[in-house]
């Protein structure tokens, strides 16, 4: 039985997924082809391709490493500090915060970060928000049984495979690792903070720990591919981007929708834009 909590959960799954969607359709058919280059290219990493065949292998192992984390004073700080990392307000907060700065300080590179890092996350998301409902994969905190599987899952008990904090947190930490240079120091720092964050939901009893890996891998292939496939387009001296807020209404509820202009590869007549819309209800 759906509850209106579950409702509430869907209506902002298919939003996220609609707004991926509509995004790589209006966007013409350059950017697209890019992020299937970058998404090739990526695969023909051998870390990659070695990580995701030894996936199912780690399922085996799920009952034994979830018994290796005891709560602790030292575990609940740390680990409960990491878990933020991979909230849902966090690749907002960081892509808002960069684009500001970017815009202040007239930095087409921490831009660039911005743009990525919401993207990324976008990716990450719709793509786990599928894999969760399609999978139905009950948590260690509701069942011994790693492989208990129910789909398709409404219900939050039976979400945990794969982790969203563990991907959005390595697709924020990926998409800025490779859209800023930054040095090798602060790159590691921010892939250990995305570590740290994937193997706190396991300490939690959140996930098994190969929910967790498929997270991280997936984060780090969305922020990998965005990455690569935005940077030429945000690259400077080509058209910045443009964007204005729209008041929309409809369906029962009012807000205000953001207009994204895409800088232009091949524009169809009309321009490429990406409408997303954030209201409550009337």
């Amino acid at each position: 039985m759906l509850l209106p909590s579950d409702f509430r959960c869907w209506r902002r799954s298919s939003l996220v997924l609609l707004s991926c969607i509509s995004a790589a359709v209006t966007c013409g058919k350059e950017l697209p082809s890019r992020l299937l280059d970058a998404a090739g290219q990526l695969w023909q990493e051998p870390t990659l391709r070695i990580s995701v065949c030894v996936l199912p292998a780690l399922v085996a192992l799920d009952r034994s490493v979830d018994g290796l984390f005891t709560p602790s004073g030292a575990g609940d700080a740390v680990f409960g500090a990491a878990r933020l990392y991979g909230e849902r307000w966090t690749p907002v907060a960081v892509a808002a915060g960069l684009y500001l700065g970017g815009w202040i300080a007239g930095s087409e590179s921490l831009r660039r970060g911005a743009i990525t890092v919401a993207g990324a996350t976008a990716v990450a998301v719709a793509v786990v928000g599928v894999l969760k409902v399609g999978l139905g994969r009950g948590r260690p905190s509701v069942t011994q049984e790693s492989l208990l599987l129910r789909p398709p899952a409404w219900d939050d008990a039976y979400q945990s495979f794969p982790s969203g904090h563990a991907a959005v947190a390595f697709a924020v930490s990926t998409a800025l690792a490779h859209s800023i240079e930054l040095p090798a120091t602060a790159r590691g720092v921010l892939y250990g903070v995305a570590a740290l964050t994937a193997l706190s939901r396991v300490y939690h009893h959140r996930h098994w720990f190969s929910d967790v890996v498929a997270g991280a891998l997936i984060g780090y292939t969305a922020g990998y591919t965005v990455a690569a496939g935005w940077s030429p387009a945000l690259r400077k001296g080509e058209q910045s981007l443009r964007w204005e807020f729209v008041p929309q209404c409809g369906q029962g509820a009012v807000g205000i929708g953001v207009s994204v202009q895409l800088p232009s590869w091949r524009m169809p007549p009309t321009g490429s834009i990406w409408s997303c819309a954030a209201g409550m209800p009337n």
